[in-house]
């Protein structure tokens, strides 16, 4: 599989990811320091359009792009809102930020916002049915395993 990068923003590092981490940096394409108010959101250009060339032999198999927060933020209250980028999507991956703290948070040029990771789909094949195999658990929903 390949990921082209098309680079919209002037400066902006290439996308990295070191050996052993699941996802690829994305920064804020901004040109000044963006402050979220407390409970506030924003959302962020990125300066990157992308193109995922799934060289999959599986027919059923395909992938995905998620976009997911970055843990030196959320540990703050600063959390980028999960997101799938569908494989068709050729503009601008953009992020939403939400600022969960009591506090102004600021982002600045170039800050790392999110990471990209790519994850695989599986699409089965759609069967009706009339009924589905009976379960201990059936149809029991929210708290019914009992843990807590």
């Amino acid at each position: 599989m390949k990921l082209k990068v098309k680079y919209l923003f002037p400066d902006l590092p290439e996308l990295t990811s070191r050996e052993g981490d699941s996802g690829f940096d994305l920064r804020a394409a901004i040109d000044y320091p963006i402050m979220i108010e407390p409970h506030g959101r924003a959302t962020v250009g990125t300066g990157v359009a992308v193109e995922f060339c799934n060289l999959s032999y599986a027919p059923s198999c395909s992938a995905e792009l998620q976009v997911r927060p970055r843990s030196g933020h959320t540990v703050k209250g600063l959390v980028a809102q999960f997101g799938t980028i569908d494989l068709s999507y050729r503009g601008e991956i953009s992020i939403t930020l939400f600022n969960f703290s009591s506090e102004p948070r600021i982002i600045e040029p170039l800050e790392r916002i999110a990471q990209l990771v790519v994850c695989p789909i599986f699409k089965p094949t759609i069967e009706t049915a009339k009924q589905l195999t009976p379960t201990n658990r059936g149809t029991k929903g929210f708290g019914s395993t009992g843990y807590k």
